[in-house]
């Protein structure tokens, strides 16, 4: 069988990641770590093996960990090239036929785009199954909200989940009304005037001011900013926040601050025969859509890149059949979470 890779990179704090490989890492300055990997090309390396087929005793796949936290990849996008390059090489060479671009290898990639000509791997950045797990808890918030026709603000909605996060809503009409919030005011009047072809009934409002989203009933967090926090300040009483980023974009003081907040983490998937050798971040039978979007592809012997750049709608439902067709595995929206723990 035809095995898949899926490419990570450290969170915020090298001291804190690095420990899990050894407690002596835990003990080095966080400065003298951001000074070494500042502009050197240290390698990526498999981190953990994945299996998924149930009783199987061989990796169905491999987490291959680019060892540089999300500001100096945001920050040092050119040179990280050859390195993602390189730990393609490494995943061709485990026998990976598709690779998933995790967390902020897809936007310093432009989605996939820069890495089409690469000669080991098809590539899919995972923003397809994303936008489709996204969609589906926004619309069961809006379901659930007490406010009649609540206000969703999605910030990052120019991005690529964004975007397709924003036709589904719009497509299926659903009883809300929509504020798209994005840095650049071209992108957001064509995703404006897109939505506005697609439903021409819809309440769509566009903002580039993060304070705009006080208004908000739901807020969905899909930017690729690891330099921004949600504060008090720009959030409704009782707003409940769909937190889709890594990094995340909220921190659990947060609910200290708010008890009349909820936020809920984004874009898990429940397989509950996932198994990895070294943890990443997740619950036990727990995905991430990009992820699960990567072993859907390989367990249906995709042929070819698939998600690039921004995903379609056609994707989307691709992606979400091939989910319904393994559903045996799992590849379900996962129950609520928040900051890795049930929530309650």
């Amino acid at each position: 069988m035809k095995k898949f890779a899926f490419l990570v990179h450290l969170r915020n704090n090298y001291k804190e990641d690095l420990s899990v490989l050894h407690p002596a890492f835990g003990a080095v300055p966080e400065k003298f770590y951001r000074l070494l990997f500042r502009r050197r090309p240290f390698s990526p390396f498999i981190w953990s093996e994945v299996k998924i087929t149930p009783g199987s005793s061989e990796a169905d796949g491999y987490i291959i960990m680019l060892p540089y936290v999300a500001g100096q990849l945001l920050n040092q996008r050119k040179f990280m090239m050859p390195i993602i390059k390189k730990a393609l090489k490494i995943a061709a060479g485990k026998g990976a036929a598709i690779v998933g671009l995790g967390a902020l290898t897809s936007p310093i990639t432009s989605g996939g785009k820069m890495l089409l000509d690469n000669p080991f791997t098809s590539i899919t950045n995972g923003n397809a199954f994303t936008a489709v797990i996204t969609f589906q808890k926004t619309a069961e918030l809006i379901a659930l909200c007490p406010v009649n026709k609540p206000v969703v603000a999605i910030v990052g909605a120019t991005g690529s989940v964004g975007s397709l996060v924003s036709q589904l809503l719009v497509k299926n009409s659903l009883n809300a009304g929509y504020l798209l919030v994005a840095r650049n005011e071209h992108r957001l009047t064509g995703l404006a005037t897109l939505l506005g072809k697609i439903s021409p009934f819809a309440s769509i409002n566009t903002s580039r001011d993060l304070l705009d989203i006080a208004s908000a009933d739901i807020v969905v967090l899909l930017t690729s900013a690891s330099d921004f926090l949600l504060k008090t300040e720009h959030l409704k009483k009782n707003a409940v926040v769909l937190d889709d980023t890594q990094p995340r974009n909220t921190h659990p003081d947060l609910l200290k601050e708010r008890n009349d907040i909820k936020i809920i983490d984004g874009g898990l998937v429940s397989i509950p025969g996932l198994r990895f050798q070294r943890h990443i971040g997740l619950p036990s039978g727990l995905s991430y859509a990009c992820l699960a979007e990567t072993i859907l592809l390989n367990l249906s012997d995709h042929e070819g890149h698939f998600s690039i750049g921004n995903p379609t709608l056609e994707q989307a439902e691709y992606i979400r059949e091939l989910a319904q067709n393994h559903s045996h595995l799992g590849f379900e929206l996962a129950i609520d979470h928040t900051f890795g723990k049930v929530l309650v």
